[in-house]
């Protein structure tokens, strides 16, 4: 299988999205030194904050450094950026609300605010990241990125890498059997919740802060994140396993305020949009590099790493796609969006 071959040996395609890069925009938004002629922007006068979930050392923080380093040379100075990792501009829908004001102007996430693109992360749907290339670029694809902008004034310009999801646990999990009646922490999101609870498991929702200590003390016995999170967070220092799940492929959307950028000068939003290219393919080398770093981080901490047969974990979220795909895209939908997922 496809995903067992690419994802096991930690290797994952960038997510190109450059033919987003045109989707429609509506028209209005500021000046912000954009085409409406007169004197050239002052160095400093454009300043762009850009929010995420993500921190030091993960892949996708480290596209948003490449591209605050690219678009202040790019700009001489005339557009900052200014970084808020780690949730410090708050939650992922509160960041996702103060972009549609233009309080942030942009953010990066995993959950860009339309359902019909987060949920492209379905247990076992998609299993690369070229599949979401394939939706995103189709008809289908281009109605719910022009949502976003007329729901929500928000354009999604291009995506940043992130490592499959996979679990750390305190228990060895070499078969699904391993799963029974487990106690994990899932985000507070359906298809987590259900895709645990598919595997056997018992689910507990919980903030990824409190995470660490509900481990030491057995609250619960492990949990799922991208091996970066996983390191980022010093679960390996926890716990004793390393079980090469894959369950999710879910890259991180890249939104901006749409009047924000539509107010830019052609100059400047092209700048953007490259810095944006540009950045993913620096994550996208870097991810590789710092998923072989952070495997050897988790062994050399004392973990076993666990490689069960992923067919019957596959097989067991088969109802999960179904019930929340039909629900989410519709029958005709979903037919379309499983349609990429053998390309």
């Amino acid at each position: 299988m496809k995903m067992r071959r690419i994802l096991t040996s930690l290797l994952a395609g960038a997510l190109m999205l450059t033919a987003l890069a045109g989707c429609g925009s509506k028209g209005g938004g500021g000046s912000n030194g954009g085409s409406n002629g007169g004197d050239a922007p002052k160095k400093g006068s454009i300043v762009i904050k850009y929010a995420t979930w993500a921190s030091d050392g993960e892949a996708a923080y480290e596209g948003m450094k490449k591209f605050k380093e690219l678009v202040e040379a790019g700009s001489d100075g005339v557009i900052q950026v200014e970084l808020y990792p780690s949730n410090q501009a708050g939650t992922t829908n509160e960041q996702v609300e103060q972009v549609s004001m233009n309080q942030l102007q942009m953010m990066s996430s995993g959950d860009p605010g339309i359902v019909e693109l987060e949920y492209l992360c379905l247990p076992y749907l998609y299993d690369s990241l070229e599949q979401y290339t394939a939706f995103m670029e189709s008809d289908l694809g281009q109605q719910y990125i022009q949502k976003s902008i007329d729901d929500r004034n928000t354009k999604i310009i291009d995506t940043l890498p992130r490592s499959p999801r996979i679990i750390s646990s305190n228990i060895a999990i070499n078969s699904l059997a391993d799963m029974k009646n487990m106690k994990i922490r899932a985000p507070e999101k359906d298809y987590y919740v259900k895709t645990f609870e598919a595997f056997g498991a018992n689910p507990t929702p919980m903030d990824l802060g409190e995470c660490y200590s509900a481990m030491q003390t057995g609250v619960v016995e492990g949990q799922e994140n991208p091996i970066e999170t996983i390191v980022s967070y010093g679960f390996q220092n926890v716990n004793k396993y390393l079980v090469m799940s894959n369950h999710m492929v879910k890259p991180a959307f890249v939104l901006i305020n749409n009047d924000f950028f539509n107010g830019l000068s052609a100059e400047h939003q092209q700048l953007i949009l490259d810095s944006c290219a540009q950045a993913r393919e620096f994550a996208s080398e870097y991810m590789e590099t710092a998923m072989e770093q952070d495997l050897q981080t988790c062994v050399d901490a004392g973990m076993t790493v666990c490689e069960p047969d992923l067919a019957e974990f596959e097989a067991a979220t088969q109802s999960v796609r179904d019930e929340l795909g039909v629900k989410v895209w519709g029958e005709d939908g979903y037919a379309t969006v499983k349609s990429f997922a053998s390309k």
